[in-house]
């Protein structure tokens, strides 16, 4: 097993606490990311307090910021797949994605040891970017702004207004002019033309973010995750495929070939009980 992320001696009393660990929990859809997160975000420390974070849907982050946003975001995000939208549901993405920075500069700043997140907006947009060039690319023609327009007149008036208001305040603190939705999701397909490095800088300008220094990748067979997506009670997403799998699977693992300077650590996920795969995530991440 490759060594977990060390801890280091507890500092004096006038020493600076020491910048939180990063890990990142990622793997294809039915690899058991959030059941793996929420035994973790139950687990009493043994080495250093931690938090678990999501990284699209910060409401579900007890005590954390932009809780109210978060649950417009992700009734657009319904709505888009409702729709059959994939360049709205890009987009809303893209916004779920801008409010990871926030909650994480909020709890580095509360003396956590390590802050643990389901998915990475820089990884997982490495590696689901791809994707969405294909569906997007299916649905594109020159009036394709006025029907998203169309379809966003269709959707909760206040969660709209919350994502554009929101689209103000990104162009506020982090320059540059406000996102559009209707035009976003081109927008941001047309990234992947950029080498490899400089959609890596973009991409950490856009969000905000740095790579994490660790990411956990729950390594799971194709065939065992699209049996375990087959059995949940919701409505899938459209990524949800068994043919796509091993296109989200290769997406990782050029993602984290492309930043370089992440730690990975590959867990089995499959044929496993949920509480031995959280335990060896929790050895690995130093808690």
């Amino acid at each position: 097993m490759p060594d977990p992320v060390r801890t280091a001696p507890p500092a004096g009393p006038d020493a600076m606490p020491a910048a939180p660990v990063r890990v990142a929990l990622l793997g294809i859809d039915g690899s058991g990311k959030s059941t793996c997160a929420r035994l973790l975000a139950r687990r009493s420390p043994a080495a250093r307090p931690h938090v678990v974070l999501s990284c699209l849907r910060p409401h579900e982050n007890p005590g954390g910021p932009l809780r109210e946003l978060s649950r417009h975001l992700d009734i657009l995000s319904t709505e888009a797949d409702r729709l059959g939208s994939p360049d709205l549901k890009l987009a809303i993405l893209y916004l779920q994605m801008c409010t990871y920075s926030v909650a994480e500069r909020f709890f580095t700043g509360r003396q956590t040891g390590a802050i643990i997140t389901e998915r990475h907006p820089l990884i997982d947009t490495l590696t689901y970017l791809p994707l969405y060039r294909r569906a997007i690319g299916a649905v594109i023609e020159p009036g394709r702004p006025a029907v998203l327009r169309q379809q966003l007149t269709r959707m909760p008036a206040p969660s709209v207004r919350a994502a554009l208001a929101w689209c103000q305040t990104l162009a506020r603190h982090r320059g540059g002019r406000a996102p559009r939705l209707d035009t976003l999701g081109e927008e941001l397909i047309g990234l992947l033309a950029l080498p490899p490095e400089a959609l890596v800088t973009e991409l950490a300008t856009r969000f905000a973010v740095t790579p994490p220094d660790v990411a956990i990748l729950l390594d799971i067979d194709i065939a065992e995750a699209t049996r375990r997506l087959s059995t949940r009670d919701r409505r899938p997403e459209p990524h949800e495929r068994a043919d796509l799998l091993p296109l989200i699977w290769a997406g990782y693992d050029q993602a984290l070939q492309t930043c370089a300077s992440v730690r990975v650590h590959r867990v089995r996920a499959d044929h496993r009980p949920p509480h031995d795969i959280a335990a060896e995530v929790a050895e690995l991440a130093g808690l």
